[in-house]
C-alpha cells in the first residue's frame, strides 16, 4: 500500500473556485490510474484580520490523502 496527499495550500494563488476545480481534477487524473483503497478528505479554513489596514483575508484549505496500490 502507498499513500500520496493532495493539497490546496501548495498550490499557486488562484480564486478559490479555480483552484478548487484543479484540485478536484488533479485528484481524479491520479485516482483513474491506480487501485484506490481509501480517500481521506479534510478541511480548514481561517480569518486573519490586519488591526491597521483593516483588511480581512480568508484562506481555506482542502486536502485529500488516497491510499492506492499500483
Amino acid at each position: 500500500m502507498k499513500v500520496k496527499i493532495f493539497s490546496t495550500n501548495s498550490m499557486p494563488e488562484q480564486d478559490s473556485y479555480t483552484r478548487f476545480v484543479t484540485f478536484e481534477n488533479e485528484l481524479n487524473q491520479f485516482i483513474s490510474t491506480v487501485k484506490v483503497i481509501n480517500i481521506k478528505y479534510s478541511t480548514s479554513s481561517a480569518m486573519c484580520h490586519d488591526a491597521q489596514t483593516h483588511a480581512n483575508e480568508y484562506r481555506d484549505n482542502f486536502s485529500a490523502l488516497v491510499m492506492y496500490e499500483e
